[in-house]
């Protein structure tokens, strides 16, 4: 098998690779760094998502584990201290959960292409600078108009991450979903929106209009870009998916438990 090994790079993480790394040459696999079928991460949700995207850039699709060395651990399936259980399991052929990607499709006002963003836990639209008026609609029809920071939409997956800490709900893994969570929403007599997680089924699309996104940034997962001129946004469930090696049963509400 081809396998990819990437890990942060504190001392205790630099240990375990190199432990990781002579285990994986003894039993005849191939270290590469391109189409790898396996890439082992070890650090935490940071090093998982950075390996995520690295491998959605070059438009390959390995399946991902986890090796849990860093300070948040929601996509490891192994302690740092589990290496012996890691590798016992690693005879065995995993289970492979896929979990579907966000997608935003973002339009331009100056005739430039549409540009499609992709993330994992979540998409947000957001302004720290001045307060950002968005026109929101599902599908076609209108929702509301929100003044505030912005708004966050995420997956089934990415409800524990950034979304749980603006207060949106937990979503059961055995659902596929999107949700809306506004970040920072001005709320008085003159204006009012929602002010609650919006949770939608899988067929849904989050669309957000604006007058103007001056200011304004898409942040995907750990990365962002800037919405100047942009005309339109629109975030839904993409058919592109990310594909993890379950080599043993860890449950969610286990995962769960370890966010507090």
């Amino acid at each position: 098998m081809n396998i990819c090994i990437e890990h942060r790079t504190d001392e205790k993480s630099k240990e375990v690779f190199e432990e990781v790394t002579r285990r994986i040459t003894n039993l005849g696999h191939q270290l590469v760094s391109d189409h790898p079928d396996l890439v082992i991460t070890i650090g935490g949700d940071g090093t998982m998502l950075h390996a995520i995207h690295t491998y959605l850039e070059k438009n390959q699709h390995p399946k991902f584990v986890g090796i849990h060395t860093g300070t948040l651990g929601f996509f490891t399936d192994y302690e740092s201290s589990e290496l012996d259980a890691f590798f016992n399991d690693f005879n065995q052929e995993p289970k492979v959960n896929k979990v579907r990607l966000l997608e935003a499709d973002i339009e331009y006002n100056d005739g430039r292409p549409m540009r499609k963003i992709f993330a994992l836990n979540e998409i947000r639209v957001e302004n720290i600078l001045q307060t950002q008026l968005l026109d929101v609609y599902i599908d076609d029809a209108f929702l509301e108009r929100f003044r505030g920071n912005g708004l966050c939409v995420s997956g089934q997956i990415g409800s524990t991450a950034y979304n749980r800490s603006i207060q949106g709900a937990i979503i059961d893994d055995s659902l596929e979903a999107i949700q809306l969570t506004e970040i920072s929403g001005i709320h008085h007599k003159h204006y009012r929106s929602l002010n609650s997680p919006l949770v939608l089924n899988a067929h849904k699309e989050v669309v957000l209009r604006s007058d103007t996104f001056e200011k304004a940034m898409m942040v995907y997962d750990h990365l962002y870009i800037d919405l100047f001129n942009v005309k339109k946004v629109g975030i839904h469930l993409s058919q592109r998916v990310v594909q993890f090696a379950r080599f043993r049963n860890y449950s969610y509400f286990a995962r769960l438990r370890n966010l507090f």
